[in-house]
């Protein structure tokens, strides 16, 4: 049974800064730089059990390769961490733009041919070039002057061939490259879901020209859901940017007769574990007139499809999920979401060319992150998860952000496990995007955490819908609250 790493979200893996060297666990950073799962957390003063509901069971028969405790991973998932040798090219001011994602910084603080070119790699990612980035990560994959470059290149080339599904390529990213056995170890876990995906055929989507408006549901737990249709079956989706991928329940794959594509499984980290899911082909999928036709998706075992919580319209059973709708579709299209209305409405993406300039606020780097400014502190990036109840602060930033937190008792749940506790809060963080200015309330405080290459500064969640309509469009690296 082979597994993989998809997302994760949280402090389970990161990458430890040091003076002299740089060294990373090999899967987990190629867990973190995936971006995460789905993560719909519920924050509650009373912990609940959130073992698989009794009658969810029964949809384990046909998942008797995900035997294994998703709570409990295989050596497989977590790799032993692997040093880097300290090298004289190493720049800590330049690691830490990268991390901070400060561009300017970061191309400032570049030295060497490798860093040059791989700081112009991270700003063609950073403006939404992929292709263009691919490039330059694999030209600094290549050379053998720096190796710790030469590593993170490759991690971050891998990255971009998943988001671009160029499948083939990334199953064969081993073959072509020229690092050490060890370091291609690094991306051998995401090379799997080249493997897993490789002969699919190409995702199209059929757009009307015309803007879609359709019904908005809120979950107890304040997720956005939309009906969709599988194979002449009707679901409920979540709508979740903090998805990398599709995601399918089990028992809606058997319902609707999802195809599996291969009989390996992969595992993908969620914010409150690890679960095992199988590679799968959704043949058409409809929201309203919109069709997407051969959409890549995983299929995760319905028992752990589901929330426990104490909120409001949420039984002992908890919340069944049918499935998500990732980030691979919610990228693809101009979306607006009113939560007070209960509307949605997608819209074909126009070519606004605001990608790398001062008007661009949302990128994606291996996760999307949405551009906050706050005073004082500067700029950060947090990470968008409309998959989450909640937002979050990592504890990484508290300084540098100025805030003072107080003490809570609460709990954070999420698919897989029961949840984390957490004990700290900030009552009131205030923050701007795009010109409007939030004052969020009881924000969670998670870490500290060095989530990736290029770090989170926090999660924005779907409380900020309380400040008017969610625009996501992608395509311009735009994102907006309260139009």
């Amino acid at each position: 049974m082979n597994q993989d790493s998809f997302g994760a979200v949280g402090s389970a893996f990161w990458i430890r800064c040091h003076r002299t060297q740089r060294a990373w666990t090999g899967a987990g950073l190629a867990v973190l730089l995936t971006g995460c799962l789905a993560t719909a957390n519920v924050l509650t003063e009373t912990p609940r059990d959130a073992k698989p509901a009794a009658r969810d069971r029964e949809h384990q028969e046909n998942y008797s390769a995900l035997s294994q405790d998703p709570a409990s991973p295989g050596p497989s998932f977590f790799s032993a961490e692997k040093p880097l040798p300290p090298l004289s090219s190493y720049s800590d001011d330049y690691w830490t733009a990268l991390s901070d994602l400060d561009l300017t910084a970061l191309r400032n603080a570049a030295r060497t041919d490798p860093e040059i070119d791989f700081a112009k790699g991270i700003t063609l990612l950073a403006g939404g070039n992929q292709q263009e980035a691919e490039i330059a990560f694999a030209a600094v994959s290549r050379q053998a002057t720096d190796v710790s470059l030469a590593v993170a290149a490759q991690i971050m080339l891998a990255r971009t061939l998943l988001y671009e599904r160029k499948w083939t390529t990334l199953r064969d990213l081993a073959i072509t490259s020229s690092l050490a056995p060890a370091d291609r170890e690094n991306t051998a876990d995401l090379e799997k879901w080249g493997h897993a995906f490789a002969n699919v055929d190409e995702q199209t989507t059929s757009l009307p020209q015309e803007p879609v408006s359709l019904r908005l549901r809120i979950t107890a737990v304040g997720t956005p859901t939309i009906r969709v249709r599988i194979n002449e079956k009707e679901y409920d989706f979540w709508i979740d940017t903090g998805s990398s991928m599709t995601v399918v329940s089990s028992r809606v794959a058997a319902e609707a007769k999802v195809p599996m594509i291969s009989p390996d499984t992969l595992a993908v980290g969620t914010f409150a574990g690890v679960v095992a899911v199988r590679p799968a082909v959704v043949k058409r999928m409809e929201i309203g007139p919109i069709v997407f036709s051969n959409s890549p998706a995983i299929v995760m075992d319905a028992a752990f499809m589901r929330i426990k919580s104490t909120a409001e319209g949420v039984t002992g059973a908890g919340l069944r999920v049918d499935g998500i709708i990732g980030w691979d579709i919610i990228r693809q299209l101009d979306i607006v979401m009113d939560y007070q209305a209960g509307k949605i409405t997608f819209n074909r993406p126009e070519q606004l060319n605001t990608n790398g300039t001062a008007l661009q606020n949302l990128t994606w780097m291996g996760k999307p992150l949405v551009q906050v400014a706050r005073q004082p502190g500067g700029t950060f990036h947090f990470r968008l998860d409309t998959g989450a109840q909640a937002s979050f602060l990592n504890a990484a930033i508290m300084e540098k952000a100025g805030v003072a937190t107080r003490s809570y008792g609460g709990q954070v749940f999420g698919f897989a496990e029961t949840g984390r506790r957490t004990d700290r809060i900030v009552p009131v963080l205030a923050l701007d995007i795009g010109g409007k200015s939030l004052r969020l309330e009881s924000v969670i405080v998670y870490g500290p955490s060095l989530s990736g290459l290029v770090n989170s500064d926090g999660i924005l969640g779907s409380d900020i819908a309380r400040f008017g309509k969610i625009r996501i469009d992608a395509t311009n690296g735009l994102f907006s609250v309260g139009e």
